[in-house]
C-alpha cells in the first residue's frame, strides 16, 4: 500500500513538473514578442457573455470576440506597437490625436514599458532557474 501511494506521489510530481516546464516554455515563447494595442470608443456587453467558468473577472479576449460577433460597437485604434526579440519595432498611431487620445497614447507607452519590465523579470527568473548555483 505504501508503495502505491509513493508511486502515485511520484507520478503527480512528474506530471506537475511537466506542466511547469510546459508553462515556462510557453512563457519563453510569449516573451519573444510584445504587442500592445490601445483602443478608444464606446461599447456595451453583457457580463454573462464575457465571463468564463463563473470566474468573477472580465477577460478582454472574450470582450473583443463578443464585440466582433455582434459588430454593434465602434472602437478606434489609438496605437499599436509590436516589439520583436531582435529589437524590431513597429508602431501605428492614429493621426490627429485629441487631448483624450494623447492621454491614451501616454498610457500606451506606459503599458509598453511595464510589459518590457515584466518580460525581463520573467526571463531573469527562467535564467536563474536553469543556471547552476554559484
Amino acid at each position: 500500500m505504501a508503495t502505491e501511494v509513493n508511486n502515485e506521489g511520484k507520478e503527480k510530481l512528474k506530471s506537475g513538473l511537466g506542466k511547469l516546464f510546459q508553462k515556462i516554455g510557453q512563457g519563453i515563447e510569449d516573451a519573444a514578442s510584445l504587442e500592445v494595442t490601445t483602443f478608444t470608443g464606446s461599447f456595451e456587453y453583457k457580463v454573462s457573455d464575457v465571463v468564463k467558468n463563473g470566474v468573477d473577472k472580465v477577460q478582454i479576449e472574450n470582450v473583443l470576440k463578443n464585440l466582433t460577433v455582434q459588430n454593434d460597437s465602434k472602437l478606434e485604434l489609438v496605437a499599436f506597437t509590436s516589439v520583436k526579440i531582435d529589437s524590431d519595432v513597429s508602431t501605428i498611431v492614429k493621426k490627429d490625436l485629441s487631448q483624450a487620445d494623447e492621454e491614451l497614447l501616454k498610457l500606451h507607452k506606459d503599458m509598453i514599458t511595464s510589459a518590457k519590465e515584466s518580460r525581463q523579470a520573467f526571463i531573469k527568473l527562467v535564467t536563474d532557474l536553469i543556471s547552476p548555483a554559484k
